[in-house]
């Protein structure tokens, strides 16, 4: 007997004798739906994580011996250029040279040679002015010295 596919089944209980019996129940399966769950893209971007993060320390460390290489170089020309410097200076301030400038720059002569006499006798005593003498104080008898007022005003401004 075929059956049509719109009509529904008829159970006859004499017909049909299976239809008490008890179905087995396979496992059902999930139906895939087309998207990984989220465990699975932590574990993804971890492992990415783990085999990038190599790289990048090493592509760092050889970057930054680069720069330390290229430092190491510019110190050592600079030192170079020190000591270059060091030399011209030196070239520059020697005698010979400040002579040969002064006498074709600056039109000058070298000075005669100084003679020094030693004389075994004492120096003459020196008299001061007596305007660098101490004042005298009337009571004790010395007079002052007269000043004219324009000498008074500038020693206002002096100051010792």
């Amino acid at each position: 007997m075929q059956r049509s596919e719109g009509l529904p089944r008829r159970l006859n209980p004499a017909i049909d004798v299976g239809a008490h019996l008890p179905t087995p129940t396979l496992p059902t399966r999930p139906r895939y739906s087309g998207r990984m769950p989220a465990w699975a893209w932590i574990a993804i971007f971890g492992l990415c994580i783990a085999a990038v993060l190599p790289v990048i320390q090493s592509s760092n460390i050889t970057e930054s011996g680069a720069e330390l290489l290229a430092l190491e170089a510019e110190r050592e020309q600079l030192k170079s250029d020190v000591r270059s410097l060091a030399t011209h200076v030196g070239t520059l301030g020697s005698l010979t040279r400040v002579e040969e400038q002064a006498r074709a720059r600056l039109n000058m002569v070298r000075a005669k040679p100084t003679i020094i006499i030693n004389v075994d006798h004492p120096a003459p005593a020196r008299v001061m002015p007596s305007r660098f003498l101490p004042h005298h104080d009337a009571r004790q008898g010395a007079s002052k010295p007269e000043t004219s007022g324009w000498v008074g005003l500038l020693e206002l401004f002096i100051f010792d």
